[in-house]
């Protein structure tokens, strides 16, 4: 383990050193301490050795003390005196006078000595002294570079470790990933191969080094594929290929493909792979579910404007047509067949239009029944022939649960030239267009010209007007009687709203009430006629007679699950009794949504409400619909009862639903009545109540309550209205 910076042996080699190196420092300075001393007693023991042998022969005394001997001269003894004194100290054989000066000399010559070895003393300190520090500036120096050298080799053996663990590790991942890792050369000939080949291409790794790679390029791929190992990349580059897998699947991959040729290290391509072609398909499914209608497969909306508005855009276009195609009473093989039922019915239908069209022209389902085609390279005649060629096609019967059943459709066509118009007017005008073609009868085709525009421009005008028409309270209520065909007395009236238009003038329903359905503002306008009619109702059964008070309810009213909550607060408002309420409801505004019908309607009448079919016969109800619908009364439509007493008298229908009402214990009241014929052969034939102009036109609340008061037949005269007696029932008008 390493601490700041050495590892632990190397800490003890250190403090080794530098507990010997102050050791020797130690004993170096303990012996210059001492050497004085050492000095000191080296001199005095010269000195006596010295003086022992001077005093026996002074010839051999040093050199200043043989000239200080000498200076004696006479002094000294005579020769046989100095024999005579010998073995004796010779400085006694001085007077004392010369023995002094003796004395003298040599401690001046031992003083000098002093100095001398004081002096080769300190060069041997010096000496020594800077020996040690060179050897101690030796041992640092070595020991450093040695320090060095051993943290150089620690840091390669480290760096080692890394670079052998990161290949450890590029090893496990390489050989455990689930992508391919390949090497190429410049051929694309493999120079090694993953073991992940095996699960992805079915070719082992070692089957597959020493192969081409681009032999297993699909064929469509391999000129890019080559083309990217030719040239010059120097960088990373995805890639999207097809790849043969060994089994003969084609499949698709995905990767990288990184050139090395310039790292001496590597020096090739390096390729990495890997299957997506569950992710492609995956992709291309949704894809496919985005833009195209899940019942069908044919395209979407979104996907049939994006086209549309691909083919406007095309400087060389030319023209072009959409045709908008929409179902004749589809909704009513849904209600009446089951949703399977007509699931299936627009599959064919899917299937017919397709097979009328050739490849180049787009289908789309828009939603429900809504249909649309666009033709390009086209004009307004060739658009109208195929219209009438998917009209037919379209027309062939189709057997649906045993029962055949022929489809109807309404086309409308509009074209236009490129840059002429955008994706979203061009739309707008073949539907407008089309709805042209309903008016016009159903299963009919209808072209879109200027008119249609301005008369599209009028309904949107209509639609804001009419939505400040209802705060500015700009529309009235006026009310139509019924009559009792026998005693020829009034038993209700029928509340029919009028616009009182600012520039207009007054308008009737049948300008207005086709434009609130379609922008939805029936509903709100629905509400305010049903607040009013209550409260008007109200207001007439002031008097002997209690007349019923009937609205008329849309679809999309009925189909609110708050209708019959804001029916029962309307009553409770006004004060109008439940029973003298009826709610006349079209038989298409009852099969639009038969439950929820049901379950509003059986709600309303355990509270006395009635409930009537308004127009019965031009809707598509059958006697199990009548049984199974809560209902009270059948208003017979105008249609019918114009059939009786002119030219073209053709009562069966009539009597048809005449008995049928009187089987099922309805109440029989028939619409539009306006000649005294009509009138007297329904009362002859069991109709219970009549209404129309031969009685009354629609009139204001204050008129209503004078001919409740006075009775229609005053109001008639001189019309006369004599019915016919009992006795001739049967007979012809």
């Amino acid at each position: 383990m390493a601490v700041g910076g050495l590892s632990v042996p190397q800490r003890a080699v250190r403090l080794v050193l530098v507990l010997g190196v102050l050791a020797c420092e130690f004993w170096f300075l303990l012996h210059v301490y001492h050497l004085d001393d050492r000095v000191d007693a080296e001199h005095v023991a010269w000195v006596r050795a010295t003086t022992a042998v001077t005093a026996s022969d002074p010839a051999v005394a040093p050199a200043p003390v043989r000239s200080a001997l000498a200076g004696l001269g006479e002094s000294g003894a005579p020769g046989a005196a100095r024999a005579a004194a010998l073995g004796r100290r010779w400085t006694s054989t001085y007077d004392a006078g010369d023995r002094s000066r003796l004395l003298t000399a040599l401690d001046a010559t031992g003083r000098a000595i002093d100095a001398e070895q004081a002096a080769t003393g300190r060069t041997v300190v010096l000496l020594v002294g800077g020996l040690f520090v060179v050897v101690c500036i030796g041992w640092f120096t070595w020991f450093n570079r040695l320090a060095r050298r051993h943290r150089a080799v620690q840091r390669e053996l480290t760096e080692r470790q890394v670079v052998d663990a990161g290949e450890r590790r590029l090893t496990a991942l390489v050989h455990n990933s689930a992508d391919v890792v390949l090497t190429l050369d410049g051929d694309s000939t493999a120079t090694f191969v993953s073991p992940a080949s095996q699960a992805v291409l079915g070719i082992p790794a070692d089957e597959l080094t020493g192969r081409r790679v681009v032999d297993l390029v699909a064929e469509d791929d391999r000129a890019g594929f080559v083309q990217l190992l030719t040239g010059s990349l120097h960088r990373e580059r995805n890639l999207s290929i097809r790849m043969r897998h060994a089994d003969g699947r084609v499949l698709v991959v995905e990767g990288t493909l990184n050139d090395l040729r310039d790292d001496t290290a590597v020096a090739c391509w390096v390729l990495t792979l890997r299957d997506v072609t569950d992710r492609t398909r995956l992709q291309e499914e949704l894809t496919h579910q985005a833009f195209h209608d899940s019942l069908t497969g044919l395209a979407n909306r979104q996907l049939f404007r994006d086209r549309l508005a691909h083919a406007l855009h095309r400087p060389d276009a030319p023209a072009l047509a959409v045709l908008f195609i929409d179902l004749d009473d589809f909704k009513l093989v849904n209600d009446g067949l089951g949703h399977g039922v007509g699931d299936r019915l627009l599959v064919t239908v899917s299937e017919r239009i397709l097979g009328a069209l050739e490849d180049h022209d787009t289908a789309a389902r828009l939603g429900g029944d809504e249909f649309a085609v666009l033709l390009e390279d086209t004009d307004e005649t060739a658009a109208a022939l195929i219209a009438e060629r998917l009209l037919l096609a379209l027309g062939d019967p189709i057997d649906l649960e045993g029962v055949t059943h022929t489809v109807r459709a309404s086309i409308g066509i509009a074209t236009a030239h490129a840059g002429e118009l955008g994706d979203v007017e061009l739309m707008r005008n073949a539907d407008a267009a089309m709805y042209l073609a309903k008016e016009q009868g159903k299963g009919s085709v209808a072209v879109y010209d200027h008119s249609l525009h301005a008369r599209a421009m009028d309904e949107l005008s209509v639609r804001i007007q009419l939505r400040q028409a209802l705060a500015q309270e700009q529309l009235v209520l006026h009310f139509q009687p019924t009559v009792d065909l026998d005693t020829q007395e009034i038993t209700g009236f029928e509340a029919l709203v009028r616009w009182n238009h600012p520039e207009r003038g007054q308008l009737p329903p049948a300008d207005f009430i086709a434009v609130a359905e379609q922008s939805g503002l029936i509903v709100p306008l629905g509400t305010w006629v049903l607040r009013r009619a209550c409260a008007a109702g109200a207001e007439l059964q002031a008097g002997a007679v209690r007349p019923t008070m009937a609205v008329n309810v849309a679809s999309q009213q009925l189909s609110d699950p708050a209708f019959a909550d804001l029916v029962l607060a309307a009553l409770a408002d006004s004060g109008l009794p439940a029973d003298r309420l009826v709610l006349e409801i079209t038989e298409t505004a009852l099969l639009a949504d038969v439950d929820s019908a049901v379950t509003a309607l059986s709600r309303l009448r355990t509270h006395g409400i009635r409930v009537a079919i308004d127009d019965f016969g031009t809707g598509y109800s059958s006697l199990s619909h009548l049984s199974r619908l809560p209902i009270d009364v059948l208003k017979v439509d105008k249609s019918f009862i114009d059939r009786l007493g002119g030219a073209s008298d053709d009562t069966s229908l009539v009597e048809a639903i005449i008995a049928m009402s009187a089987a099922l214990n309805l109440v029989l009241v028939a619409e539009g009545i306006e000649l005294v014929e009509q009138a007297r052969w329904l009362h002859r034939n069991g109709s219970q109540q009549g209404q129309g102009f031969l009685w009354s036109r629609p009139v204001e609340l204050e008129r209503a309550q004078l001919l409740l008061g006075s009775g229609v037949r005053r109001l008639l005269e001189p019309v006369e209205l004599a019915l016919v007696p009992a006795a001739d029932a049967g007979g012809r008008p």
